[in-house]
């Protein structure tokens, strides 16, 4: 697909809001929309559904887009489409059904979590949590995954044993040409909507690949510090994505 080439069609639709162009445009625009929506797969919804969603977002961005902004419809596209997706599965994840027992336990395990950030000045592991809890690491496991499945468009879900938070709903994975393309797009547009102690931490944590730790030592301040601001963050671009601004 060559974006360059559907400029023109796009100032078009614009112009002229001819459904004709618009199914153009949606047609030549479903490979971003299916590398999106692929983004999300494996959380318990079938692919053609992610797909239809992610297809109707898509139409809804070129519907909206406004060329006369100077900016590239995938640098438009991409955060409609995964907010769009991304509040479909919240709403699915909303009526599911967590049995009071659990909710109690997950509560406790957001408090020690704080507790051990507030006197660790870190995350604790995934062994450490379970031995504060009394619980084995399988029943930890069991309570992360249900909390996944209740909260999965959470942008700042800790993953890993430095509770490092996850941009893999954003950036998405490098599986074939296009993906690399629009990723690319994608982080140069994240990149753009922070400053630049933030953008020296995303860089860090999700170009380079580094754990809070070693990025806490880069930038010069404490692993607690990198957390904080991570989250932060992440909560404003999400806010942000949503609003498709």
């Amino acid at each position: 697909m060559n974006d360059e080439r559907l400029v023109p069609i796009m100032e078009r639709y614009a112009a002229t809001r001819s459904p004709a162009l618009r199914d153009e445009l949606v047609e030549n625009y479903l490979p971003l929309a299916r590398a999106v929506a692929r983004r999300f797969e494996g959380r318990g919804v079938e692919r053609e559904d992610l797909q239809q969603v992610a297809s109707i977002a898509l139409m809804k961005a070129v519907e909206r887009f406004d060329p006369s902004r100077g900016f590239r419809f995938v640098t438009y596209a991409i955060p409609t489409i995964a907010g769009d997706v991304r509040n479909y599965l919240r709403d699915k994840a909303s009526g599911m059904r967590v049995p009071r027992d659990a909710r109690q336990k997950l509560f406790k395990m957001q408090q020690i979590r704080e507790q051990f950030e507030r006197e660790k000045f870190r995350e604790p592991s995934a062994h450490e949590l379970a031995d504060a809890m009394q619980i084995t690491p399988d029943e930890l496991l069991g309570l992360l995954d249900m909390r996944n499945q209740t909260d999965i468009a959470s942008l700042d879900a800790p993953v890993g044993e430095e509770g490092d938070a996850d941009l893999s709903a954003m950036l998405g994975v490098d599986d074939g040409g296009y993906e690399r393309v629009e990723q690319t797009q994608w982080m140069s547009w994240i990149l753009s909507k922070v400053d630049d102690k933030e953008r020296q931490l995303l860089v860090l944590r999700y170009r380079d690949r580094l754990g809070q730790r070693e990025t806490a030592k880069r930038l010069g301040v404490s692993q607690m510090q990198v957390s904080r601001m991570e989250r932060r963050v992440l909560a404003r671009l999400r806010a942000i994505e949503e609003s498709g601004a």
